[in-house]
């Protein structure tokens, strides 16, 4: 599991569903749907620590520097080294909030010619952030 405190700085609220923005203590700027609200969550206030988490699995990986998708957590980095498997490869990257686990298919790491040193872009899906005080 990927794992990295912040702070809570901006909640956008409607109905029982919240989109949260924490800085990491990086600076880059991460954003989670939550299925709670302030009322209903007492962690969720600006300025309150909580540590940024998602999977190894739920992190994508991209050559491309400026693609036009709607992944909205965008992270550049390094791939420092690679473990490549039958059917997953296992991606350690340096990025500017540090280290990051990316487990994609080896089929397209072969595909995108991945290496190590490479410069890349992961991705991860506002939904897949999970948010622990």
């Amino acid at each position: 599991m990927n794992n990295f405190p912040g702070n809570i700085t901006d909640i956008k609220t409607n109905g029982t569903m919240s989109i949260v923005c924490v800085q990491v203590d990086s600076g880059e700027k991460f954003m989670s749907v939550v299925i709670d609200t302030p009322e209903s969550a007492p962690y969720m206030k600006k300025g309150n620590k909580v540590n940024v988490l998602f999977k190894e699995m739920e992190v994508a990986v991209t050559t491309q520097k400026e693609l036009d998708i709607s992944i909205e957590n965008r992270i550049t980095g390094n791939i420092t080294s690679m473990e490549e498997g039958v059917l997953l490869s296992r991606l350690v990257l340096e990025t500017t909030i540090g280290e990051v686990i990316a487990i994609i298919s080896t089929m397209s790491v072969k595909q995108m010619g991945l290496v190590e040193k490479m410069n890349v872009m992961i991705m991860v899906k506002l939904n897949e952030i999970i948010l622990a005080p």
